[in-house]
């Protein structure tokens, strides 16, 4: 082990990555939203609006649950339906102005979590971090049981299932 039995390095980045969560999911609290709430609203912010299949599909949850995710965060209006122009049976979800407000807000969340994740941290240290954290991703994706996988297919794998509540 590296840095002994308490310490080692594999385990203190996944504390890291557990108390930043931990961070981030109590001031989502603060605004009424679930982390799989948030995760639709990025995609919609990132992609711009869709079918709500191809959200559902794009998020890895069923359409049931993708359903009862849209009716929450239409109620709350941070998301609005309209009517697709080239099928007006299929409906389209984009970002409100609230949603569009909403982002901004999770990004200063976000910001402000990096800046307590990297306190007394100079930024030559934090360039360094990345590179190290960038090579361990990469030594990683190149081990035998991951080669074919992309990011995105090792995440889906390993992330928890998303509890009814948070979708």
């Amino acid at each position: 082990m590296l840095f002994g039995e308490d310490g080692s390095a594999v385990m203190l980045l996944e504390q890291v990555s557990h108390l930043s969560r931990y961070h981030a999911m109590k001031k989502m609290e603060a605004l009424d939203l679930k982390p799989g709430q948030v995760g639709i609203l990025f995609i919609l912010n990132s992609e711009g609006s869709m079918s709500q299949k191809k959200l559902a599909e794009r998020i890895g949850i069923t359409p049931p649950s993708m359903t009862a995710a849209v009716k929450k965060l239409e109620g709350r209006g941070y998301i609005v339906k309209e009517a697709d122009i080239s099928d007006q049976r299929v409906f389209k979800i984009g970002l409100s102005h609230k949603g569009r407000e909403c982002i901004e807000s999770l990004k200063g969340i976000m910001d402000e979590i990096e800046e307590n994740v990297f306190r007394g941290i100079t930024h030559d240290e934090k360039l360094f971090l990345r590179r190290l954290l960038f090579e361990m991703r990469k030594n990683l994706m190149d081990h035998k049981e991951l080669r074919g996988l992309d990011m995105c297919s090792v995440m889906e794998k390993t992330r928890p299932p998303i509890p009814p509540e948070d979708k």
